[in-house]
């Protein structure tokens, strides 16, 4: 697809500038302008694919919010940032959940499995430190791992998908553990270097899925 190669060269370029601009005290502005920007170019990506699924377009929109939300100094902007993505989170998993398998697969099981795991785990680590926040840390935690459990079930095999939506969990889990457990060096790169990863695989992966279904509905 042409659109490939129009995109994914600034994808991977705008996603390194935002990355080192992180050791730089750079506006608050400027910097929500360039962490944003690989989410702008994936939805022009989107805006170019001959065939497009629409809970694309929310879950790439609430994305983008939330990235400019918890990048600018406001009050709540941790909260605001976090209801931006469980909007995105939750059009994914819709998305998902439409384009499922109608049977279920043994990869499937097997995918499911893995993630009620690792939630579990995740919950019992990060839940007990949110103190105040463990209502809204919570229903962002069942969503992602509603959106994690409807990528096990969709029709798609591949690994793309999953693989994506599982460093979504790990981006999100980061940022979880960053802030309410223990506070890591280095924890801003590896939350945005495996959130920009994670978008462009679900976007690719859901891309190469419908244009796979619409090839063969003509056939």
């Amino acid at each position: 697809m042409n659109s490939k190669f129009s995109f994914w060269p600034p994808f991977l370029l705008f996603s390194l500038i935002y990355l080192i601009s992180m050791a730089f005290d750079l506006p608050s502005a400027i910097s929500a302008a360039l962490k944003v920007m690989p989410i702008f170019l994936l939805i022009a990506l989107v805006f170019r694919a001959n065939v497009k699924p629409m809970y694309l377009w929310p879950a790439l929109i609430f994305s983008a919010c939330g990235d400019v939300l918890l990048a600018l100094p406001i009050n709540h902007s941790f909260i605001f940032g976090l209801s931006a993505f469980l909007l995105a989170q939750l059009s994914y998993a819709i998305g998902f959940y439409r384009e499922r398998n109608q049977g279920l697969t043994r990869k499937a099981k097997s995918r499911l499995g893995f993630v009620l795991i690792i939630s579990l785990g995740l919950a019992a680590i990060i839940l007990p430190k949110t103190g105040e926040l463990l209502l809204p840390v919570a229903v962002y935690l069942t969503a992602i791992v509603a959106m994690a459990c409807c990528a096990s079930l969709h029709q798609t095999q591949q690994a793309t998908l999953f693989t994506g939506v599982l460093l979504f969990v790990l981006s999100d889990s980061l940022i979880a553990i960053n802030k309410f457990v223990l506070p890591f060096t280095g924890s801003g790169v590896a939350i945005m270097l495996t959130y920009y990863a994670a978008q462009a695989l679900i976007v690719t992966a859901v891309l190469m899925n419908a244009r796979k279904n619409t090839a063969q509905a003509q056939t």
